[in-house]
């Protein structure tokens, strides 16, 4: 009967590792920037960066700036790789709250946040800024956050229409709603897109625990036979 313990053990702690694995999610990692209007150019039309990968042109990497700097409007953008990705159960677009006012010396903004998505390219562009949507995320507002607040958002149907559509890439851009006069601005940072993993769901038969369990139950019962005799 030890042997047929062992085994039921064994069987138990398959079934629980195979559950475990069931669960897992993947993230994927995105860029983060921010694109400006008015440098030179017309309202609503992406002209230079206030944040882009590596810091270029003296800008800070990876923040996203939502706000005004007189008189440009800034939005914050993050862009993920879709390659290996697969339609999911669930989608979500998260980011932290990295500071209260502006990269540049603007003041604190409290109003509303529009996030919409839309089709990326796995590249940084100024026409990002103005780029069509694909698709409403949401909206926040801004006055109740503090620095490290984490928001999250559900972009399960934006995510599987993006894959069905055989996107590469997919754009979360933020922006002020409806446009300010003042100079005021918040910044984010640690965007991520998470999904469920189904490469690494390993389907579990439901009498598979049931049938640990009563395997168990039949060592035991053995045992408590050869200890009734023996005494």
């Amino acid at each position: 009967m030890g042997a047929l313990i062992k085994l039921a053990l064994a069987t138990v702690f398959l079934a629980i590792a195979s559950i475990g694995s069931a669960g897992a999610v993947t993230i994927t990692n995105g860029f983060t920037f921010t694109v400006a209007d008015q440098f030179g150019g017309a309202v609503g039309v992406g002209t230079h960066f206030h944040s882009n990968t590596g810091g270029s042109f003296g800008n800070p990497a990876g923040l996203a700036e939502v706000g005004r700097l007189s008189p440009e409007e800034t939005r914050g953008l993050a862009e993920f790789n879709l390659a290996g990705q697969l339609v999911a159960t669930s989608a979500f677009v998260t980011f932290d709250v990295n500071q209260l006012g502006g990269l540049f010396g603007q003041s604190n903004f409290n109003g509303n946040i529009d996030i919409n998505a839309y089709v990326g390219n796995n590249t940084e562009d100024l026409s990002d800024f103005q780029i069509a949507t694909s698709g409403a995320v949401g909206s926040f507002n801004s006055t109740p956050l503090v620095v490290g607040n984490t928001l999250s958002f559900d972009i399960l149907s934006i995510f599987n229409a993006a894959i069905g559509n055989g996107d590469t890439s997919l754009g979360i851009r933020l922006q002020i709603n409806p446009l300010l006069t003042a100079n005021e601005a918040i910044v984010f940072n640690n965007f991520l897109l998470s999904t469920d993993d189904r490469t690494s769901v390993v389907p579990v038969p439901a009498a598979l625990p049931l049938f640990g369990t009563a395997l168990l139950g039949l060592g035991f019962a053995g045992y408590r036979k050869r200890k009734a005799k023996s005494a």
